[in-house]
């Protein structure tokens, strides 16, 4: 008898030992176009400065896509705790029946430059009749900003022809080939074109009627949310952190970035400093901003690209933004 009751308490605590195990697990993040784009500076600092670990999350992989629907997609094949992606693809799938809910801001607002050839005669509205406009993927950011753009001139979307070509730096490829005529260029693919002197004829005149607007979103399925609450909080909290720190330490932020992107210092350096000149607040610290994405959704319901309306409340669940986010 005395051997089965250390055998029982033998297999409890093995029981509970291996709960604790699984309770403590290391996690994988997807972060949109990490490792290429902005949008995941506040995670590689998080990662660098040991934030998610303070927070009571261990992340060991910020796994990537290249945007639109594949971030979603990546999220869920994965089974992984938490995905920042766009709001478009966020929304999309929601729409499609996607048990996942936003949980968490991300980026808002403008950040890219918009270019065409040098001596392009693209000047005014009138002149973006007939050309050729390059974005990433469907339901990305750069497709449902280049249609907000156009809708903000008046320009009717079938008056210009739209080319998916994947990748940023095809993008530009094609359009130093004249096989396209506008483009977006985020950071740092504008500074690393800079510094290789690729010149470009900026026009900066093309979103300055676009509203505010978000861009990103943090989102997770529902069994994460009810099952990983403390976990989510913590990635959402430790972002937050590294967002602080980008702000107050733009230098040291841009020395992080350099390395976990694998960039040139210069590179990183210049590219932090546009998008702040651009837009200092562009990294949301993780609150829900429910105008920016209504205006999001409405100028994607406006060309069809997204059908409205969108049932917020079904769509959101906004208990999860960090409490000192909430004071900003």
């Amino acid at each position: 008898m005395k051997r089965l009751k250390t055998a029982v308490r033998g297999f409890a605590l093995a029981c509970l030992s291996f709960a604790s195990l699984s309770a403590a697990r290391a996690e994988d993040i997807v972060v949109t176009h990490y490792g290429s784009l902005l949008y995941g500076v506040p995670y590689a600092i998080a990662m660098e400065k040991g934030y998610f670990k303070e927070a009571g999350v261990d992340i060991t992989g910020i796994l990537t896509s290249k945007g639109g629907g594949t971030s979603v997609r990546n999220m869920m094949a994965g089974e992984t705790l938490f995905a920042e992606v766009a709001l478009p693809a966020a929304l999309s799938a929601i729409k499609e029946g996607f048990n996942i809910k936003i949980i968490s801001g991300g980026t808002d607002g403008r950040s890219s430059f918009w270019v065409t050839r040098p001596g392009e005669k693209i000047d005014k509205p009138e002149d973006l009749k007939g050309k050729r406009f390059v974005y990433s993927r469907p339901k990305s950011v750069s497709e449902s900003i280049t249609l907000a753009v156009l809708k903000s001139w008046n320009v009717p979307a079938t008056d210009v022809k739209m080319v998916a070509i994947g990748d940023f730096g095809a993008g530009l490829t094609a359009l130093e080939h004249n096989k396209i005529d506008v483009a977006i260029i985020p950071e740092p693919i504008y500074s690393q074109k800079e510094k290789a002197g690729v010149k470009y004829k900026i026009l900066p005149w093309l979103d300055e009627r676009l509203p505010a607007y978000a861009q990103t979103v943090g989102i997770a399925t529902d069994e994460a949310i009810a099952k990983q609450g403390p976990k989510l909080k913590a990635v959402i909290e430790a972002r937050r952190k590294g967002v602080e720190f980008l702000y107050a330490n733009p230098k040291e932020a841009a020395a992080i970035v350099a390395k976990a992107y694998n960039l040139p210092p210069d590179v990183a350096t210049s590219a932090i400093g546009n998008v702040l000149k651009m837009n200092p607040t562009w990294w949301g610290r993780g609150d829900l901003k429910q105008p920016l994405m209504e205006a999001m959704a409405e100028a994607l319901g406006s060309v069809g690209a997204l059908q409205l309306p969108v049932d917020w409340k079904a769509a959101t669940n906004d208990s999860f933004a960090p409490p000192s986010a909430k004071t900003q």
